[in-house]
């Protein structure tokens, strides 16, 4: 078998390593919509103001080698990003920070260096996005854009917080619009960069869930099922408040205040013993329960009500039986 010696230049090695070294393990998740679709990529040059319309492929979550978003950092071509983090704000909007699959470095003695996207995204349509690129222009780069250049002292790890590290700019920038071949939707003309960056235009509605019916209530008054609506409980007739809530508030996280109101029947006290008179009926002495009296055999009734029902107030309706000897035997006797 035979052998050959190989002999490298080291210094090439070193410069092939800073110069092709490459992310693979993105944790990012972009728009479904946005992902192995070539686009027709519309925007304004921040250093002369002229429109430049290209096309930019995003491979689920690359901009692939030779992309559109192409720059020359000191001799270096970084033409390749690899999606790092993202931040879902809605569901039309997100923001999703991409670096440079190709290192660089500013001398012998300087450390290897990247360069960063940071793209706030919003959804119109699944055929056109509008988006901002949230850094200010790096005038060492060419052409000149909207990129995040950290100092080789102070490279950030991909993990880092997102906004706060990568996103941060003090020129407001200009839109810039992604669109379907083919398709005709448009912009709206209120499209907007909302700020701060982790701040989505579309104001996100907090709803609770539908409350199940409750026995022996009626709603009264109900405002809906979204961030403070309240709905507003009346126990029935004839019956009252044992425990939970009669008015419950849809809260911030997605809860309803209180618990659901107890009513329980009311009951009514327990009728004295009356005199001569004899109990021939009696359904209870909850609500609508009724107490049937007889006047015993040789009285009569003087005064009150030989039948009594339990309101809806816990007393007795009428008033006590009085029941007396009868007037025709007295005066036989």
């Amino acid at each position: 078998m035979d052998f050959k010696i190989i002999f490298v230049n080291p210094m090439t090695v070193v410069i092939n390593l800073l110069l092709l070294s490459t992310v693979t393990d993105a944790i990012c998740i972009l728009p479904p919509e946005l992902r192995n679709t070539e686009w027709i990529y519309k925007y304004t040059k921040p250093d002369d103001n002229q429109p430049i319309t290209t096309t930019l492929r995003i491979q689920n979550t690359v901009l692939p080698q030779q992309s559109s978003v192409r720059f020359n950092a000191l001799g270096t071509t970084m033409d390749a990003w690899t999606c790092i983090s993202n931040l879902t704000l809605s569901d039309t909007e997100s923001v999703a920070v991409f670096k440079s699959d190709t290192s660089y470095s500013d001398g012998p003695f300087g450390g290897n260096r990247r360069l960063y996207l940071c793209m706030k995204f919003t959804k119109v349509t699944d055929n056109l996005f509008y988006f901002y690129l949230l850094s200010d222009v790096d005038n060492t780069i060419l052409p000149n854009e909207r990129v995040f250049n950290p100092p080789e002292n102070s490279i950030p790890d991909d993990s880092d917080p997102l906004c706060s590290t990568f996103c941060q700019y003090t020129s407001e920038p200009k839109i810039r619009t992604l669109q379907k071949t083919g398709t005709t939707d448009v912009v709206p003309s209120d499209a907007a960069l909302c700020t701060p960056c982790e701040s989505p235009c579309e104001e996100q509605v907090i709803a609770c869930p539908d409350l199940a019916p409750v026995n022996f209530t009626t709603i009264t008054a109900e405002t809906g099922t979204n961030y403070q609506d309240n709905i507003t409980y009346a126990c029935n007739t004839g019956y009252e408040l044992k425990s939970g809530d009669l008015i419950r508030e849809c809260l911030a996280d997605e809860s309803w205040s209180g618990s659901p109101p107890v009513c329980e029947i009311v009951a009514c006290p327990d009728l004295a013993q009356v005199n001569f008179a004899t109990i021939t009926a009696e359904t209870g002495k909850n609500y609508q329960g009724t107490i049937t009296y007889a006047c015993n055999t040789g009285y009569e009734l003087k005064s009150g009500d030989l039948t009594r029902q339990c309101q809806d107030d816990k007393a007795w309706s009428g008033i006590p039986p009085v029941c007396g000897k009868n007037t025709w035997l007295t005066l036989l006797i």
